[in-house]
C-alpha cells in the first residue's frame, strides 16, 4: 500500500525499487495497531517525507486518504 498509494518518491515506476518503503512497514504497523487515529498516521507519513526523505512539504491533505486506508487494515 505504501508503494501503490503513498509513494512520495515515485518508486513504483521502477521494479528494482519495489522494497523502497519496507523499512517503514513495522513502525507504521505498530502505530496503527496501538490505536492511532487518522491525524496521527497523517503526521507520521508527513514526518517521514520531511525528515527521512528530505521531501518538500506538500501539506497533509493528500495523505488523509492513505491514512484512512491504512487504519482500515487494522480491522481486517
Amino acid at each position: 500500500m505504501l508503494l501503490d498509494e503513498w509513494d512520495p518518491h515515485n518508486a513504483a515506476r521502477s521494479p528494482a525499487a519495489a522494497g523502497t518503503y519496507d523499512g517503514y512497514i513495522s513502525p507504521l504497523a505498530d502505530l496503527i495497531q496501538s490505536g492511532a487515529d487518522e491525524e496521527a498516521v497523517v503526521d507520521w507519513l508527513h514526518e517521514r517525507e520531511r525528515e527521512s526523505m528530505c521531501f518538500p512539504s506538500l501539506g497533509t491533505q493528500r495523505l488523509r486518504r492513505v491514512a484512512r486506508m491504512l487504519i482500515a487494515l487494522r480491522h481486517e
